[in-house]
């Protein structure tokens, strides 16, 4: 029976152990090394851009932000901020946008994509429903500071902000505010025009529909609300009969309560029907400058504007025009 060298196996053993120890203390330090190494800043911008085009824009917020965290020095980590907010804008969470709107302006001050973003926050200001935030925002554009076109770019939304407001007059001096040799260019001139046709809007006098509720329903038939008018007259009449019927019979106590309610009808006509002549002129003065929009631009979509170019600081000037 052949005989086994314990020693040799030892030895032999020993000699593997530390072969292996050798081979993964000089790997391990290469691929620690390899998990250190910062992203590469092309791929990571390329691949938010990506998924900003196709629509994903959680995963454009995030990758966007990584490519600023590890590059804020890049020339486009400016882009990357404003797309950031874009980001935010196109899912509907304005707050957030305004929040990396005016990150980029306070990084950047008066460059292309900081004025953008300035124009973005007022936008996103009126989406969260803070027209009066919007209406500053756009002010603060409207100083020497800024080019002329921006000025005037900035009027413009004034002038749309103020008249979707209901202040046809301050929009009016917004619109005509814009330089002359830019009215055409924002259709400055055909706006002002048509705003004179506000004077011919048809509208109800809440002052004589007030009159009119003298007999029950009859500021109501006045304003066009006939089923309102209809209601408002038998109710009315209906109280005030029962409870002449009821002083008439001696019940004071239940005449005295349904001529409380009968004019509480009355009272509420009154209200109601002065109330039914404003609503009237709402409509129609809303439903005229919807008509004007529909004629006129989108300014939060199609109106001039400008685009950041790729240099940092730099911006371009287009038009879209809507058919």
């Amino acid at each position: 029976m052949p005989t086994i060298d314990r020693h040799y196996i030892t030895t032999r053993g020993a000699a593997g152990i530390l072969f292996v120890f050798l081979a993964l203390a000089c790997i391990a330090p290469s691929t620690a090394f390899s998990r250190e190494l910062p992203p590469d800043a092309d791929a990571i911008f390329t691949f938010a851009e990506h998924a900003y085009a196709q629509g994903d824009y959680g995963i454009a917020v995030q990758e966007f932000k990584r490519f600023v965290f590890f590059f804020p020095d890049d020339p486009r980590a400016e882009q990357a901020m404003f797309k950031t907010g874009m980001s935010h804008f196109n899912q509907g969470r304005f707050g957030r946008a305004v929040e990396a709107f005016d990150a980029v302006i306070r990084k950047y001050g008066h460059t292309g994509y900081a004025i953008e973003s300035a124009f973005m926050g007022a936008e996103s200001d009126k989406r969260l429903g803070d027209d009066d935030a919007a209406l500053h925002r756009l002010n603060a554009l409207t100083t020497d500071r800024f080019d002329p076109v921006v000025q005037d770019r900035a009027l413009y939304g004034i002038g749309w902000l103020l008249l979707e407001r209901r202040n046809h007059a301050s929009a009016g001096r917004a619109f005509a505010a814009i330089d002359d040799a830019r009215k055409t260019l924002f259709q400055a001139d055909d706006i002002l025009a048509r705003l004179d046709e506000l004077e011919t809007l048809p509208r109800k006098s809440p002052t004589a529909a007030g009159i009119f509720s003298a007999v029950p329903g009859g500021g109501y038939l006045y304003t066009g609300r006939r089923s309102d008018a209809l209601i408002s007259f038998v109710f009315t009449g209906a109280a005030a009969g029962a409870a002449y019927e009821s002083f008439d019979n001696d019940l004071n106590v239940l005449g005295s309560i349904l001529a409380v309610v009968a004019a509480g009808f009355y009272s509420g006509s009154i209200y109601g029907s002065i109330g039914a002549a404003h609503k009237y002129n709402d409509r129609a003065y809303d439903g005229f400058v919807a008509g004007l929009k529909r004629k006129t631009p989108d300014p939060a979509l199609d109106r001039p504007g400008f685009v950041p170019g790729p240099e940092k600081g730099t911006v371009g000037f287009t038009l879209n025009v809507s058919f």
